[in-house]
């Protein structure tokens, strides 16, 4: 009974470690499409460079303002699935 117990426990912890990893980088992505189409970066980006009609959409706030709903939207699952997390640790402890 104890080697089911810790190969569920196991499982669990491998299973959690996963969702925090992805609500992670749910987070830095998002904060990432939030801060840089209003950069330099954006704007001096070697591709956008090459390709003037490009260029020009890309500094389109209405594009940039996209992105940067994107990146909410990325902020907003990763949020969800932290609590997510915390709730099932919650329910295993109990």
């Amino acid at each position: 009974m104890e080697d089911r117990h810790s190969c569920l426990s196991s499982f669990t912890i491998r299973a959690m470690s996963i969702a925090l990893f992805f609500a992670l980088y749910c987070l830095e992505a998002g904060l990432f499409f939030i801060v840089v189409p209003w950069t330099h970066l954006w704007t001096m980006n070697p591709l956008l460079q090459t390709a003037p009609s490009l260029a020009v959409l890309a500094a389109n706030p209405f594009l940039r303002g996209f992105v940067s709903g994107f990146g909410v939207i990325h902020i907003l699952i990763g949020i969800n699935d932290l609590v997510r997390i915390g709730h099932a640790r919650r329910a295993v402890r109990e």
